[in-house]
């Protein structure tokens, strides 16, 4: 499957004093200690630079397999950030001068990073502010397979519905479900979020089906020729999905046998709640 960019856990925003000069030549006294939630792949750090505080510094310690990825968020072009390795001590990046927002590395050692996120004082008037989202990920091979259910149906109930919850770091849930010959499999995703979509794979044959973000549609049908397992993935782009922000869904799967009216949906699902409301970068 597609790598994920899981974008992800909200961190409380920190200011820290910081050198206001382009040379950088040291990190400041009191980096910003960057840690992850529980379960959660990224956590994001909001900040705000101006023409006196004009850099904030970041340490993360990163595991050995995983990978570190990086993003920085801002409407401001001239912020910027840079990279040491401060396990061995080596510089690995400056987007002033690559002019990047996104940067990634893989670790085969355990690894603490240094991040400093700034702007030439130049650059910003005496009592204007810059603000930006810097979102730190670190992530190994098991966290790229989200979790799984089986979808089951009770008697004589030609529909299931499975709730979910789509978060930073968890971005998307796999579903699986057994179809027999001679019937429709029917799904329809309901969510507040217009973000939020699936694609479907027919696993029986190693075949991919559809994918509602190409479609634009958050409903699909298929009849069903030969017994068939689907893998049904309900996901959202991770980058639409900021650090504490949740996304509610409700997935509704049917099977009847074709050529019959399809059954009524299932009573109550017409709707998902609203999603939390998170901090995120909308307006740096």
């Amino acid at each position: 499957m597609s790598r994920f960019h899981f974008l992800r856990s909200a961190l409380g925003a920190s200011l820290g004093l910081a050198a206001a000069c382009m040379s950088l030549p040291a990190l400041a006294a009191t980096p910003v200690a960057v840690t992850f939630a529980a379960n959660s792949v990224w956590a994001q750090e909001i900040g705000n630079l101006n023409h006196s505080d004009s850099s904030l510094d970041y340490t993360v310690a990163i595991a050995a397999g995983k990978t570190l990825q990086l993003n920085l968020l801002s409407r401001n072009p001239n912020i910027h950030f840079k990279v040491n390795d401060q396990s061995h001590d080596k510089l690995l990046l400056d987007t002033l001068t690559t002019g990047e927002s996104t940067w990634s590395s893989p670790n085969v050692t355990a690894t603490t990073y240094a991040i400093r996120v700034y702007i030439d004082p130049a650059a910003i008037q005496s009592g204007d502010t810059a603000k930006y989202a810097l979102q730190i990920g670190q992530y190994g091979a098991e966290d790229m397979q989200p979790p799984t259910t089986e979808v089951t149906f009770e008697a004589n109930k030609p529909w299931s519905e499975q709730d979910g919850t789509l978060a930073s770091g968890a971005t998307a849930h796999n579903f699986t479900v057994a179809i027999a010959a001679g019937m429709t499999v029917k799904v329809n995703l309901v969510s507040s979020n217009p973000g939020l979509h699936f694609k479907v794979n027919d696993q029986t044959h190693d075949k991919k089906l559809v994918d509602t973000s190409t479609t634009g549609a958050n409903t699909w049908s298929e009849s069903v020729a030969a017994a068939t397992t689907y893998v049904i993935q309900v996901y959202v782009d991770p980058a639409t999905m900021p650090s504490g922000q949740k996304a509610q869904f409700a997935l509704q799967v049917g099977q009847y046998a074709s050529g019959d009216t399809q059954p009524a949906k299932p009573a109550g699902a017409t709707t998902a709640a609203p999603p939390a409301a998170a901090t995120s970068m909308s307006s740096p």
